[in-house]
């Protein structure tokens, strides 16, 4: 008896001495966290989801109550708020009290949104209403607000001009107004732009009239999405916004010529072509970056002649001719980053350039010649048939290759890829080629036989990291039915193969995740080791892989051994359960 107090004794000092160790350990843990700078838990914060989760953070010490406090990113997004289980959380909001409302809410709410059909809109007014009396209205300024409205947009419009007055009364920095409505456009007011903090302005489906007086001397950022827009009103963006660095006209319609100058430091501009283009013109020193993306049957005339310092290059054009191509690109000497997308026309072209790191060629289908001398190329992308168009090639630093082919019993032969790969310096690449039924990994490419026509991923890499990230990819979109590994033994890449082989029968990863990984769904895999004629250095490790329809569940139950609790000197109890 003696004994089993003395040990019973025992155990609570013990359990005492992990707990006093355990609770240090937490508080040197936040702690440390609590000593970043303010600017970077701000950062943490903005990555939570609003506004449940950063609340939260409030609770977990006096010093992330004043971040909380402090904060300045505001994010309404009516999708997100009016989910169902998002919603229901809501229904304990009331109106605030007379002296807090606002004028706005007075005048508007009751006559508008009091019948019972807008249930949901009504719980996201008193959101947006209560937060901003309660959160924003004590701060001097603010870094971002963002106000996104797809339900019963028009009724809420009221209500949007109130609260865009507020943050721009806060010398709001970033604007993000994304709004839908059939049939009618959210005319923005007039206040956002006379703003002189704002430096980011993101807007989609709103609406700016053509005599809008635009001063933003500190805009920097100016995005425009599936808006009604025309020549005036690019004009005045231009002219009243002189320090925009990066512009971009996405979906919108209206605009027939697009002429932009006189922006010393603009550095990215992109358009995304919804109505019927007829020129673009561009005369940017700075610029360094254009994106031009056009409809199908469109004859859009690019000008980029005074853009001489630009680096990347992306057009998606199906009517650009040779002659076009081959002019533009003489402008740029400089370019680093060229990608030609769905340029149907183009039968043949030449690309010389000793700065280019990166091309890329994507279903180009009439490219019947292609000659391409570029020594400092890292990185080449080709998708379309497999009767490469490629008359010559230099380029001997290449790191990276993905070649996506389209084969034809009739016209392909494996030798054609080989011939092409022949065509630089092979040295020290790995080959990824994958069907969705099959995947062949070789470590060496003249060992490449490819056995049957089909749709193939070709890549190759010098990297083992990105040959492992390709091989997860493809697990877990097509669950193949053959892995063929033609490595040596003592290869770094016989990793593969064991990951495949000693995958845990119930694996752990994926926990916070719907959709889980390939290692969820396999069930089980044979290895057969065969020899080929063709091969003359490595034999062949085939692994058959065969499927779940349904995902293993995560483990219902962890347990920590009593080694492991001494070592950490702590009392832990986990349970995990699949949910």
């Amino acid at each position: 008896m003696k004994k089993r107090k003395r040990k019973g004794r025992t155990q609570r000092k013990v359990n005492r001495k992990k707990g006093k160790m355990m609770e240090n350990t937490n508080t040197d843990e936040r702690d440390r966290m609590s000593e970043l700078p303010e600017h970077i838990l701000h950062h943490i914060l903005c990555l939570l989801r609003w506004p449940n989760d950063i609340a939260r953070t409030s609770v977990l010490s006096k010093k992330w109550k004043g971040i909380w406090d402090t904060f300045t990113s505001f994010d309404f997004d009516q999708r997100r708020f009016l989910c169902l289980k998002d919603a229901d959380k809501w229904d304990h909001l009331q109106p605030l009290p007379v002296e807090k409302q606002s004028s706005i809410f007075k005048q508007v709410y009751e006559q508008t949104l009091g019948g019972a059909e807008v249930t949901f809109i009504n719980k996201f007014v008193l959101f947006v209403e209560n937060t901003l009396a309660t959160r924003l209205n004590p701060l001097p300024s603010i870094q971002k607000f963002r106000l996104h409205v797809f339900f019963s947009a028009e009724l809420l419009f009221p209500f949007m001009d109130h609260w865009i007055s507020v943050a721009t009364d806060k010398n709001v920095n970033e604007l993000d107004i994304h709004t839908k409505h059939p049939g009618k456009f959210y005319v923005l007011p007039q206040v956002i732009f006379a703003s002189r903090t704002l430096t980011s302005l993101k807007l989609y489906g709103c609406g700016v009239g053509d005599s809008a007086a635009i001063k933003l001397q500190n805009l920097r950022e100016l995005s425009m999405k599936s808006m009604r827009i025309n020549e005036n009103i690019v004009h005045n963006f231009v002219q009243g916004c002189p320090l925009i660095e990066d512009m971009r006209l996405i979906n919108c319609f209206g605009l027939k010529f697009l002429h932009v100058s006189s922006l010393p430091k603009l550095n990215r501009f992109e358009v995304r072509e919804r109505s019927n283009l007829r020129s673009v013109k561009l005369e940017a020193p700075n610029l360094e970056s254009f994106w031009f993306h056009g409809m199908k049957s469109s004859k859009c005339k690019i000008i980029l002649a005074g853009c001489g310092n630009l680096k990347i290059l992306t057009l998606k054009h199906a009517r650009m001719a040779d002659k076009s191509f081959q002019e533009q690109i003489s402008y740029f000497p400089l370019l680093e980053k060229l990608s030609l997308l769905e340029c149907h026309t183009l039968h043949r072209i030449t690309i010389l350039s000793d700065k280019l790191k990166k091309l890329s060629l994507v279903r180009c289908h009439k490219l019947k010649e292609a000659n391409i001398d570029a020594p400092n190329l890292l990185s080449f992308e080709y998708t379309g048939a497999a009767e490469l168009p490629f008359s010559s090639m230099n380029a001997s630093r290449l790191q990276e290759v993905k070649l996506h082919l389209k084969f034809q019993k009739q016209k392909f032969h494996p030798f054609e890829v080989q011939k092409f790969i022949d065509g630089f310096d092979g040295k020290g690449f790995k080959l990824f080629l994958a069907s969705k039924q099959d995947v062949n990994i070789y470590e060496e490419l003249k060992e490449l036989h490819i056995l049957h026509s089909g749709a193939y991923k070709i890549e190759l890499t010098k990297s083992a990291r990105m040959l492992e990230n390709l091989l997860n990819n493809h697990l877990r979109d097509f669950q193949p039915k053959t892995l063929t590994l033609k490595i040596s033994p003592t290869s770094d890449l016989v990793f593969i193969q064991e990951k495949i082989l000693n995958k845990e029968k119930t694996p752990s990863c994926c926990k916070y995740y719907s959709k889980k990984c390939w290692r969820h769904y396999l069930e089980d895999v044979k290895t057969s080791e065969s020899s080929n004629a063709l091969s003359t250095v490595n034999p062949s490790m085939s692994l058959e892989l065969k499927w779940r329809d349904s995902p293993l569940p995560l483990p219902e139950d962890v347990d920590i051994t009593e080694e492991l609790l001494m070592h950490k000197d702590t009392e832990l109890t986990i349970s995990m359960s699949n949910t």
